[in-house]
């Protein structure tokens, strides 16, 4: 006989299965028919056996097999602003069975497939931080989460699928976007332009002479690029004058007479070019010392300057003028100059007298300052040593006594109580996210020993001994002879591999793992049906 207890817990499977049919419906709306069966079968399987363990380790607590499910298939709004956790890239030289990397692979192919389509459900993602996650997945070195990436960020850019980014809903108050209900949405696509490789990692789809990253990838990437471009300038500038680097340039003349791509491409690629070059290239707009004030850091002509303002001000202050990069960052003219060292060296201080949070915060702002033209092709070094010191400043205070109720206003933390269940944790995974954007950014100085060495140590704090003894071993390759970084790293490994064994060498990151492949689709102009995404 059937008791209450089955009738409830059949009830509420009937429940999840609703939810669960209702994300097939969507995710094999548009799918082939010859892939559809197979893809059905790979989302079945994932439904049936989720992520638990690896969510848990990501999330730091307890993720039971519904929330699991839920997560995955029909998140709500305080799941979608998770999910920049989710989808973040794993540290580098992770196994493929590391929990960040199958946590990134089933949250990626949800997000491409269904989240993404919807902006009720995208829109707390996007003001999570969600997009400058995409950014750095971009430039995963799997090309089929690479493709979801791009994918998943062409859903959310469609004006006629979601959201009417070049004009948006006027609000009743009279308020513009940048200061009304999508204030946070606006900033977050901006931030793409100084604060994450956004156009690096885009632009890099176009390969001339090589193959290309998936079938379709330098379409959608060029695609991107105009709306993102097109974008800034409507709400960005106040004469519609938005200057390219000259390298933009030139990499868009020669996209247009690239006859390996197609024709709608070469168009939009020459339409581009023609559009922008009328404007001077950043190079050729160099503030002059005449054009600052007493100080270097105000332009006392800012119509002279090429400009992107802020977002902070009301929608009456308009920026001037403003350019675009191969370093993906936006110029700031003149104000720029020292501020970010000043922000720095206010870091430092705070740091030494035991202030971890606004050390925190001081190196968060650093980052955040816009780019001067005249630094644009050496600020790598100089934003490597911000990440760096800031991943310092989370590791000290990992084992802080912090007060409930207080949270950070910038940085990896953001937002996030000083409270909550597994905060030390975090504080040690933003280390090591911060210490990998400093490598990225400046692998090969003296400086990156160190940054190794913190890494590791974050590593060996969060029990991840196998990753943090790569780390080591990374940093010794790095150093130069006789260096107390260098023995640091020599004792450091010498105990991670007497606890562990030898690490195994790097692995292919995710590019194969024996997992099932299972096919979806995107039909993105000529695009090819490519978008693939991996079986548990």
């Amino acid at each position: 006989m059937e008791t209450p207890g089955d009738q409830a817990t059949a009830a509420e499977a009937e429940v999840v299965d609703l939810d669960f049919e209702k994300f097939l419906s969507v995710a094999l709306a548009e799918t082939p028919p010859d892939i559809a069966d197979q893809l059905r079968a790979g989302l079945r399987k994932r439904y049936d056996k989720p992520p638990v363990e690896a969510l848990e380790l990501c999330l730091g607590r307890n993720v039971p097999l519904a929330r699991a499910r839920q997560l995955l298939f029909h998140p709500g709004e305080d799941d979608m602003r998770v999910y920049p956790d989710l989808i973040a890239m794993p540290p580098a030289g992770a196994p493929d069975s590391h929990p960040q990397r199958v946590v990134q692979v089933c949250s990626l192919a949800s997000l491409y497939l269904v989240h993404s389509k919807s902006w009720e459900t995208v829109r707390p993602f996007v003001e999570a931080g969600g997009l400058k996650q995409l950014a750095l997945v971009l430039a995963h070195p799997n090309p089929y989460l690479a493709s979801q990436a791009m994918s998943a960020l062409m859903h959310i850019t469609d004006e006629d699928l979601l959201f009417p980014w070049h004009d948006p809903p006027a609000t009743p108050d009279g308020r513009g976007p940048r200061s009304g209900p999508y204030a946070l949405v606006w900033r977050r696509m901006y931030e793409l332009s100084s604060s994450s490789p956004f156009l690096a990692h885009l632009l890099a789809h176009y390969r001339p002479g090589a193959e290309p990253v998936f079938p379709g990838a330098s379409g959608m990437a060029l695609r991107l690029f105009a709306f993102y471009v097109s974008w800034m300038r409507r709400h960005f500038t106040q004469d519609g004058k938005l200057s390219l680097s000259s390298g933009i340039l030139e990499l868009l003349q020669h996209w247009a007479g690239d006859k390996v791509v197609s024709e709608d491409e070469r168009q939009l690629a020459n339409q581009l070019y023609q559009d922008f070059s009328r404007f001077p290239s950043a190079k050729a707009t160099k503030p002059s010392e005449s054009d600052a004030g007493a100080s270097g850091t105000r332009p006392l002509q800012p119509q002279q300057q090429h400009h992107l303002g802020g977002l902070d001000g009301g929608d009456d202050e308009e920026p001037e003028h403003h350019v675009a990069a191969e370093a993906s960052h936006i110029n700031s003219g003149p104000s720029a100059d020292n501020e970010a060292e000043q922000l720095k060296e206010r870091g430092n201080e705070a740091y030494k007298r035991g202030d971890f949070s606004a050390a925190i915060h001081l190196y968060s702002s650093a980052l955040d300052v816009l780019v001067p033209t005249e630094r644009l092709l050496t600020e790598g070094p100089r934003r490597a040593t911000y990440h760096a010191n800031r991943a310092a400043a989370y590791m000290a205070r990992a084992g802080a006594q912090l007060r409930e109720g207080d949270a950070d206003t910038a940085g990896h933390l953001e937002g996030v109580d000083h409270g909550s269940e597994g905060l030390g944790a975090r504080h040690l995974e933003a280390a090591v996210l911060d210490c990998d954007m400093a490598l990225q950014l400046d692998p090969t100085s003296g400086t990156a020993p160190k940054t190794c060495l913190r890494k590791a140590r974050a590593l060996q704090r969060l029990a991840r001994a196998e990753e943090a003894a790569v780390a080591a071993r990374t940093g010794l390759d790095k150093c130069a002879g006789g260096s107390e970084v260098q023995r640091e790293l020599r004792a450091l490994v010498k105990e991670l591999e007497e606890r562990v064994g030898s690490a195994p060498a790097e692995t292919q990151a995710g590019r194969d793992g024996g997992k099932e492949a299972v096919l979806g689709e995107e039909q993105q102009g000529n695009a090819a049906t490519y978008i693939v995404h991996y079986c548990v």
